[in-house]
Parts: structure tokens; C-alpha cells; sequence
């Protein structure tokens, strides 16, 4: 009897800091409830030079599935940077207003109606931010402000069904909504259960007594988390309708954007030569090299030259800062030139670009990289 693997789907990771665009050095593994849900399904999964691809067994026929799946199905890859420190530095995790911070975790998720069989267009799965990681059963304890008399409980899972926070003294299944009143100290304890559940994406709400009004609200993914804390996580969703779970092979696309920020470089005299009273320093754009689609810069001067307010090692030092956030690529920005006047005389002709290893600050709202030439 021979052994067929027909291909189930494919996942393109991309990143467009990169010149091939793929997104490098990114390690997933299925959840466990995952890992046990493909063992059943005798379905595989490989990573490729660009992703993941998922292969099913099959009869003879090379498309019926030997021990086929009932739906609704989930399938939950956990995904870690080998160096995290580097993605973060390169990668916009933002999502519009919400800002990425600790605590969040990035989500990719598909959408069956939007399933594509088209390997050149993909399905782009959509993202959003979870308010973290928890196990099926956890513990909590939170104050409002103003402090209520009492808040009403609501859990609903990914399909928006109400689901029971837990049990009661004697086993029975809390009703929606049940309401606790906080301690003297205006703590809130609430402890949720919801072991037997599958493993997914749960909203967890404190309403007012009256339930007219949302008081705080939570998405958290329920499940068994890695040994290691992962740091994403990617979801395939298959429906019974419409059914593409053994259907034409479909392609997927999770997508990662490069950051921008504001450049700003501090010039140190380093060597105490140059008058920075009588000399003019100016950065100045000489253009771009290649295809890599970088814009047009300029720079503005921050404060008197040398700056009254800062200094490098107690060194006198000129700041200046991008008029706009420049994005940034694995091919570096060339032909950012550090000149002086009078003379015209160009002191560097290619300044640094910033550190992947530096973090990003934020400074007026803003991102802001920081770059520490001496002169």
C-alpha cells in the first residue's frame, strides 16, 4: 500500500524590510490541542523556505482524505523570531492606533469566505492584537475606576456565543452574565473556568449592573501555550460552509511591515577641532542607489550649534532630526552626507543608518531612532 501526502494549504510568511521580501529567521510549531487535532487528521506540517505547508493523507485517488475531519476546525500556529530583539527593531507590530507594547500578541487569522486557490494572489490573513495568553482556567484580580458596587460577568467565544465563565459552588455552569461585588478594598477577584473548551480566541467583559455599559473587556487566546513564551500566533480557519478544508490546495499570506521613523543623529566633536560656532553643519540627501524605494530626506537642525541642552561624554554636539520618519530596509540608506560651511566640505559621505541591535524610542508621540556620529 503505497503512502500519499496531498497538499492542504500553504502559508507565505513575508516581510517587506527584506530585498526578497520573505520574512527570515521566523520559527512556528503548532499548539498542542493543534499538534493532537493533526495527528488525528494525519495531516503534516513542514516549513519551507517562505512559510509552512500542510499536507493531508489521502486514498489511492490522491484527494479523499484517509480520516477525514469534521468542521468547524481551527488549526493554531504559535510563531517566535529566533532573534526577537532584531524583528522588533525592523518591524511595525502597530495595528492603526493601538500601539504594540508587552502584554500584546500579534494575530493572523483567515477568513474561509475570502479562501483563495490562486498561488500568485493569496488569501492575506487579517491582524489584529490580543490582550495576551492565558490557560483555560486562570485567576485574576482588577480595580475600576470609579469603583462599582458590582459588575456583571460575560465570556463569548470567537463566534460571538456566549459561553459560562466557569461553575458554582455545587458544579452547575455560572448563567451569562452573573454578577460579584468587590472586596473592602474594592478588588475585583473572578475566577474563570473554562476547561473543556477548545482552544481559541475568547473575549472576556465587566458590564455595569444595570448590563447596559462595557466596564472593561479582554481578548485572550485560551490554550496551552509553548514551554517557551511564543511570541504570535496564526490561525486556519475551515467552516463547513463553504468547505475548503479538503478541497483545491489554498494559499495564504501572513505579512509584516517595516518600521519608519524619525532619524535623529547627534554629531559629537569628538576630537575638539572644529569651531562649531563659526562652522555651519548641514545634512544634506545626495539621492538614492539601486531600487530600493527609499524617498527624499531633509533634515532640521534641533537647537543652537552646539546644542545648549546636550552633550555626548560631555562633549559639545549638533542635533539634527528627519522632517519626516524614513522607513527602513535591509539594504541601508546611502548618500546621507554630513557637510560643513564655509567650504562645502563634506565630512562624511555616507552617514550610518540606525542600529538593528538600538531601540526605538518615542519622542513627541512619535518613533525616533537614534544616531551617535563623532567627528
Amino acid at each position: 500500500m503505497s503512502i500519499i501526502y496531498t497538499r492542504l494549504g500553504e502559508v507565505a510568511l513575508r516581510h517587506d524590510f527584506y530585498r526578497d521580501g520573505l520574512a527570515k529567521d521566523l520559527i512556528l510549531m503548532p499548539s498542542a490541542e493543534t499538534a493532537h487535532l493533526m495527528k488525528n487528521g494525519k495531516i503534516l506540517f513542514r516549513k519551507t523556505p517562505g512559510g509552512i505547508v500542510l499536507l493531508y493523507r489521502a486514498e489511492d485517488d490522491e484527494t479523499t482524505p484517509l480520516t477525514p475531519l469534521a468542521l468547524p476546525q481551527s488549526f493554531f500556529f504559535f510563531f517566535k523570531p529566533e532573534n526577537a530583539g532584531a524583528f522588533l527593531q525592523v518591524t511595525d507590530l502597530n495595528n492603526g492606533s493601538e500601539e504594540f507594547q508587552a502584554g500584546k500578541i500579534p494575530f493572523f487569522q483567515n477568513t474561509p469566505a475570502n479562501a483563495s486557490t490562486a498561488s500568485e494572489n493569496p488569501e492575506e490573513l487579517s491582524y489584529q492584537l490580543l490582550d495576551g495568553l492565558r490557560p483555560k482556567a486562570f485567576s485574576m484580580q482588577l480595580t475600576l475606576d470609579p469603583i462599582p458596587a458590582s459588575v456583571r460577568i460575560k465570556v463569548r467565544n470567537a463566534a460571538g456565543e456566549v459561553v459560562s465563565a466557569g461553575k458554582d459552588a455545587v458544579g452547575n455552569p455560572l448563567p451569562d452574565g452573573y454578577e460579584i461585588n468587590p472586596d473592602e478594598n474594592g478588588l475585583f477577584r473572578i475566577l474563570f473556568d473554562l476547561k473543556g473548551k477548545k482552544e481559541g480566541v475568547y473575549t472576556f467583559t465587566l458590564r455595569n449592573s444595570g448590563d447596559t455599559d462595557d466596564l472593561w473587556s479582554k481578548k485572550y487566546w485560551l490554550g496551552e501555550s509553548a514551554s517557551a513564551q511564543p511570541f504570535g500566533l496564526i490561525e486556519l480557519r475551515y467552516q463547513a460552509a463553504p468547505n475548503h478544508l479538503y478541497g483545491a490546495m489554498e494559499y495564504y499570506q501572513v505579512s509584516f511591515s517595516r518600521k519608519e521613523s524619525r532619524w535623529t543623529y547627534f554629531v559629537v566633536n569628538g576630537n575638539n577641532k572644529i569651531d562649531l560656532v563659526a562652522t555651519q553643519l548641514q545634512i544634506q540627501d545626495q539621492g538614492n542607489v539601486g531600487s530600493v524605494p527609499y524617498g527624499s530626506y531633509a533634515f532640521d537642525q534641533i537647537g543652537a550649534s552646539p546644542n545648549a541642552d546636550i552633550k555626548i561624554n560631555n562633549l559639545e554636539t549638533v542635533v539634527f532630526r528627519s522632517q519626516s520618519k524614513i522607513p527602513y530596509f535591509e539594504i541601508p540608506k546611502l548618500n546621507f552626507q554630513l557637510r560643513r560651511t564655509p567650504g562645502n566640505q563634506i565630512l562624511i559621505p555616507n552617514l550610518p543608518n540606525p542600529s538593528r541591535s538600538a531601540p526605538t524610542k518615542q519622542s513627541g508621540g512619535e518613533a525616533n531612532s537614534e544616531i551617535y556620529v563623532f567627528i
